[in-house]
């Protein structure tokens, strides 16, 4: 069913870009991206309403009633025929790929990430048909932006529960809709479009740092950053494709900026940022146009972020509405400001207005050095990414006409331009949002940096593309330099990082504990209600089966506690995830650690912290003597494993004034 749920996906985005196509007189290639991009911000809308499922039947009924209509005004096969282009064969051919490969393979998510917030928000919004926020289950970040899952809903619509595999697939053919949009630009040029779609797809191994021969998860994750960067790039070509059309242009930059915004948080300075590059574009590249007529065109550019600030305070109120967490404030508990105080004071230590703080100036010199430190792609750090990039924009200005040579001149430099305030903005994202470790190492930076890096070159890749595919003796010239990007790509990536595996022939070793888990996740959930809070006691896990029984299980995981003690003067304790239990004793100075992560309570300590949090059920999925001869009977349940038992231990968790009784479950018990 996944599968033919896939195959009606693509038929319907096709059928969608045909009708467009033909009607507005514009290449389909240059339609696949804004067509699902515009079907997740409809379903977003209907989500809004608590409508998703019947906005998820008004997509495909409408294309099932445009297909009946032109069949039956006889036009059907002449708005097919618009799909005959090299950036539509580019997104057809990607993503029919991508739906066999993963299909007969049936990858499985495998990233932290997934299970804590991605692969989790896509599963319920299906399993439940609602937007995650609002869905019961497993999910610790609900104010995420919907984009990618609602994505990921329309590709499995008319699929039985959740297929992970499809949802690698939708977000796969998301990317080739936008390497389509690139590969549009050489016009009708079947080699300028196949040189540009190759550069395209093979642009995520050029920005990364994988060790030669390693596991490649390259279009194998569910996750928001690679598609932020492929939009944002992508959104700027299909600007340079329809600039001589700027209805056109402009109502396709301000769809995309909106999706791009509730694609990801840092999505909106995305959004703002490809709509000033555009505004720049208007105001600086006009032909032969008076100043008052291009900051007629710079202003009406400026007004395509409208759509997407309307989704971020949409999203923002929506989520305020349904959770009662809000995206207001920025920090810890011990300094928790808001977002505008944060913008405010960052400034006033960036310019020396107030005298920064010692974890300011850490982060300040990291960032100011990461561009030559840090390494984003095959070639090493930013500084050199940029210069390959320039160098394909000032191949693009001497391929093009004389009055468009300012173009990519105006793209190089205030795209250089936004990446400098991209930067300092994650200065100010690292020194608010993260402790002084982690913020002074630039923790994650490639997955937050990168994706602008992607997009960057995206730009530049298209309009050299473009321009290349002219008549002209300079366009000519350059011609060849997309081949022999495309030739430096596949030379640095056998040389530096060519995976031994990735997503044609992902390992199945890999997937051994997601199975065991899921296997026994399956053996209790039909005891389980998503109201069911459920506390996992897994001896000597290091949280990775803790997130794969939050992604498999029907219910709520509850989360533990860490330090030692609960609830009594003197105990020293914190919020975590996963929590082995180990008693005082076992812990003492000059004890060696029994397990990591682990919690040094007692079966008192445990009693409070459950009469305080009120959880529902124990899931014993691998025990040892503590629990067996300790921790259990003091709840009155004798008998429990002292190992891990062939199928997992589901106890109902009864509260009697201070007491605190464990029962097993029928048929949930080994």
């Amino acid at each position: 069913m996944p599968l033919f749920s896939g195959i009606l996906a693509l038929a319907a985005v096709s059928l969608y870009c045909a009708a467009l196509a033909r009607r507005f007189k514009l290449d389909a290639g240059l339609l696949a991206l804004p067509v699902i991009a515009g079907a997740s911000l409809w379903l977003c809308l209907w989500g809004g309403v608590g409508l998703l499922r019947a906005g998820g039947w008004a997509f495909y009924l409408a294309a099932a009633a445009l297909a009946a209509w032109l069949a039956y005004k006889r036009e059907l096969a002449g708005a097919l025929r618009e799909l005959l282009t090299p950036g539509f064969a580019t997104f057809v051919l990607a993503a029919a790929f991508f739906l066999v490969v993963f299909a007969a393979t049936q990858p499985m998510f495998t990233q932290t990430d997934e299970f804590s917030l991605w692969g989790s928000a896509a599963k319920l919004t299906k399993l439940h048909d609602m937007l995650h926020p609002a869905a019961p289950g497993n999910l610790l970040a609900r104010t995420a932006t919907p984009a990618l899952m609602l994505v990921s809903y329309l590709f499995q619509f008319f699929g039985a529960g959740f297929s992970e595999w499809s949802a690698y697939f939708a977000v796969d053919a998301l990317l080739a809709a936008a390497v389509a949009a690139v590969a549009s630009l050489p016009c009708l040029s079947k080699a300028g479009a196949a040189v540009a779609a190759a550069c395209g797809f093979l642009v995520p191994y050029f920005f990364s740092a994988p060790s030669l021969g390693g596991i490649s998860n390259i279009y194998l994750s569910f996750m928001g950053d690679l598609p932020l960067g492929f939009v944002f790039g992508a959104t700027l070509c299909v600007y340079f494709s329809l600039r001589e059309r700027p209805v056109a242009a402009l109502a396709l930059t301000a769809l995309l900026a909106a999706f791009l915004v509730l694609t990801k948080d840092v999505g909106l300075a995305y959004g703002c940022i490809a709509v000033g590059l555009v505004c720049a574009d208007r105001l600086f590249c006009a032909p032969k146009r008076r100043l008052p007529r291009r900051l007629k065109d710079a202003a009406l550019a400026l007004l395509t972020i409208l759509p997407g600030g309307l989704a971020y305070l949409g999203w923002s109120r929506y989520v305020a509405a349904v959770t009662g967490l809000g995206k207001t404030t920025v920090g810890s508990e011990i300094h928790e400001v808001t977002q505008g105080q944060a913008m405010a004071e960052g400034v006033a230590q960036l310019l020396g207005l107030m005298e920064p703080t010692e974890k300011f100036a850490q982060v300040r010199n990291a960032m100011l050095a990461s561009p030559f430190t840090i390494p984003v792609c095959l070639l090493g750090g930013g500084a050199l990414a940029l210069a390959l990039i320039w160098l394909v924009l000032a191949a693009a200005a001497l391929a093009a006409p004389k009055g468009e040579r300012l173009r990519p001149v105006c793209l190089g430099v205030f795209g250089t331009l936004a990446l400098g305030a991209f930067l300092v903005f994650h200065l100010f994202l690292y020194v608010y949002n993260f402790r002084e470790t982690d913020a002074a190492n630039l923790q994650d930076y490639i997955r937050y940096i990168g994706p602008y890096y992607m997009g960057f070159f995206l730009m530049a890749l298209g309009l050299l593309a473009r321009y290349a595919a002219a008549e002209s003796r300079m366009a000519k010239l350059a011609g060849a330099l997309p081949a022999a990007v495309l030739a430096g790509f596949c030379v640095l990536i056998a040389w530096r990082g060519l995976p031994t595996a990735g997503f044609w022939n992902y390992p199945r070793s890999v997937y051994s504990v997601r199975q065991d888990v899921k296997q026994r996740a399956e053996a209790v959930n039909g005891l389980l209600d998503w109201s069911d809070t459920v506390l996992l006691i897994s001896q000597g896990d290091t949280a990775i089966r803790w997130n794969y029984y939050g992604f498999e299980l029907n219910a709520t995981l509850a989360r533990g506690f860490g330090g030692f003690g609960y609830g009594h003067e003197g105990d020293y304790n914190w919020d975590t995830t996963h929590m082995n239990l180990v008693p005082p004793e076992a812990a003492g100075e000059g004890v060696p650690e029994v397990y990591s992560y682990q919690t040094v309570a007692d079966a008192d300590d445990l009693c409070l912290f459950l009469l305080d949090k009120k959880y529902t059920h124990i899931l014993v999925d691998a025990s040892d003597d503590y629990i067996a001869d300790v921790i259990g009977p003091a709840f009155g349940c004798e008998g429990l494993p002292d190992d891990k038992p062939d199928e997992p231990v589901l106890l109902s968790i009864q509260y009697d004034g201070d007491t605190v009784r464990w029962t097993p479950v029928e048929g949930g018990a080994a």
